[in-house]
């Protein structure tokens, strides 16, 4: 895009959000609020050469935060956290060693107006069920990228309820702010390829085939797709569905395969393997996604829907095998455990549409580096051996990541 406009990016601190930020910061002009409560997959330090004194900012008296200075400021308050809402302490240890600026909510306006003179980065602790937050930072954007969502399958199935209220609620919230907020012109809602279902051997989903979720998670996303269809129908607000294949690269929060896999290897521990480990997936790399989700954003039209995807079809066992052989690690570290229940055996989408857009990622068109998978899967890799202060940080210290873990794996 020639002019730079101002983008509103919500789960902007997460693995995918933070990439596009990153991405849209290296290779544009425009402008980056991010909107991001920070949870357990949240995290600052995805951000962390952007962020500075001035732009992480924390608006008081939110609906959904209530006394959030009084807990952070105040030493001597004993107050006991089961009592407050449950984002108090996540968000304490999320945002230390960082400078947070309290600012009051009628003010948040003009403090992030005043800021976008001098910042291309403007870090909003806030939540998309806050209508009054996202009307305000609505108001201020040209376009709207959502990436905010619960994402991992196992956590749904485990327990759905925060997914149908950040997937289903949230996109309302944010479809409602859409409809006051005529200035925005473009709603890009990151959805998923695994809302289509199992795709049978042989079968790549097009855009026009009907959805057929099989999991919690999936369906809080299919849910979400449907509203914003709905929206644009019955509204016309300028909303776009992208519905990426299998994301994987650096900061990943490290309950998903690629991570999981390499530091778990890294610390020669077992590398718990689901079922007989042949589930396949279409393996995106995530810069390729945001190059992607980039495009859409410059060329897509209003009411449609794209697919992105990476045109690497590998079984799970595959890539956890290319990761021990990076690794020089034993495949004897391989331990099968037992399968998840409704394990969709088979994602594959085709997105010739978004190709013709001119976005060529994967194997067949190598992209902007030229890579393939391989180089893709190693140089990813690499990233999590390189970085072993911020994946120890997450294991450490993420209460929820230990409870997730020990609940998940501990009778697998």
């Amino acid at each position: 895009m020639n002019t730079s406009y101002t983008l509103l990016v919500t789960g902007g601190a997460g693995f995918m959000g933070s990439e596009f930020v990153r991405y849209k910061l290296k290779n544009s002009n425009d402008k980056i609020i991010v909107l991001d409560i920070l949870t357990y997959a949240g995290n600052l330090d995805n951000l962390k050469d952007y962020l500075n004194e001035d732009n992480i900012i924390f608006p008081l008296e939110q609906e959904t935060i209530l006394n959030v200075k009084r807990i952070f400021e105040d030493k001597e308050t004993k107050v006991k956290i089961e009592n407050l809402n449950e984002d108090f302490e996540r968000i304490k240890l999320k945002t230390e060693g960082y400078k947070v600026n309290f600012v009051k909510l009628s003010d948040l306006k003009d403090v992030v107006q005043d800021l976008l003179q001098e910042e291309r980065l403007i870090f909003v602790i806030g939540n998309i069920m806050d209508r009054e937050v996202t009307d305000i930072l609505f108001s201020l954007s040209d376009v709207i990228v959502h990436y905010a969502a619960e994402t991992h399958v196992d956590r749904s199935i485990i327990k759905a309820d925060a997914f149908i209220k950040t997937d289903v609620y949230g996109i309302y919230v944010l479809l409602e702010s859409l409809r006051k907020n005529k200035n925005v012109w473009k709603f890009i809602h990151i959805s998923t390829d695994e809302v289509y279902g199992p795709a049978p051997e042989g079968v790549s989903f097009k855009e026009t085939d009907p959805i057929n979720p099989k999991n919690p998670y999936s369906a809080s996303k299919a849910a979400a797709d449907r509203l914003c269809s709905a929206y644009y129908n019955t509204y016309k607000v300028p909303v776009i569905i992208i519905r990426p294949s299998n994301n994987f690269g650096p900061y990943q929060y490290p309950e998903k395969l690629i991570p999981l896999m390499t530091i778990n290897a890294l610390n020669n521990k077992p590398l718990p393997v689901y079922g007989d480990g042949r589930q396949k997936r279409d393996w995106l790399y995530v810069e390729d996604c945001a190059r992607g989700v980039d495009l859409v954003i410059e060329k897509g039209e209003i009411g449609e829907v794209y697919n992105i995807s990476g045109r690497n079809e590998r079984e799970n066992i595959e890539i956890v095998k290319m990761i021990l052989k990076i690794l020089g690690k034993p495949e004897s570290l391989i331990k099968f455990v037992k399968d998840r229940p409704g394990h969709d055996r088979r994602y594959s989408i085709d997105d010739s549409k978004i190709r013709e857009l001119g976005l060529g990622v994967g194997d067949s068109e190598l992209g902007v580096r030229g890579w393939g998978l391989e180089d893709r899967i190693e140089r990813t890799v690499k990233w999590y051996v390189e970085n072993e202060w911020w994946w120890r940080k997450v294991r450490e210290s993420d209460r929820e990541y230990k409870e997730f873990v020990k609940k998940w794996y501990c009778k697998r």
